[in-house]
């Protein structure tokens, strides 16, 4: 966090434990900062290459993503404003490394986008709508 941004109160952190909470059924008893660690990680190896082998584990792998986009609306304006820059960094740098699923408009967002560099096995069969 940037040190100009104002001191979190209680009742920012609150928001965050309510929101890993709230969450908790679908995801497990998870924290803001794992899981835009998590997000920042899955970046990288899509910007690296992602594995032709994880491709079918690939959906399950963006819950990282799915967890802060419902999160997002539970926390206070000081928390989102302390990581939307981190996050729109993050996500500008998915979209480049990305393509949009088969079917998909260019603009489509993190849930409708794959890998566009895929490395390994090239004779493995990929999901349906990773078609090239």
């Amino acid at each position: 966090m940037p040190m100009d941004m104002e001191v979190l109160g209680a009742d920012d952190y609150e928001s965050v434990h309510r929101a890993s909470r709230g969450l908790a059924a679908r995801y497990g008893m998870v924290t803001l900062n794992a899981m835009m660690e998590a997000w920042e990680a899955l970046v990288q190896d899509v910007e690296e290459g992602f594995d032709a082998e994880l491709a079918w584990e690939y959906a399950d792998m963006l819950r990282c993503r799915r967890w802060l986009a419902e999160a997002w609306p539970v926390f206070t304006d000081r928390i989102r404003a302390a990581r939307q820059a981190e996050l729109d960094a993050l996500d500008a740098r998915f979209q480049l490394a990305t393509v949009p699923l088969h079917g998909q408009a260019d603009d489509a967002r993190w849930h409708s986008r794959r890998p566009l560099l895929i490395v390994g096995d090239t004779l493995l069969e990929l999901p349906g709508s990773w078609a090239r």
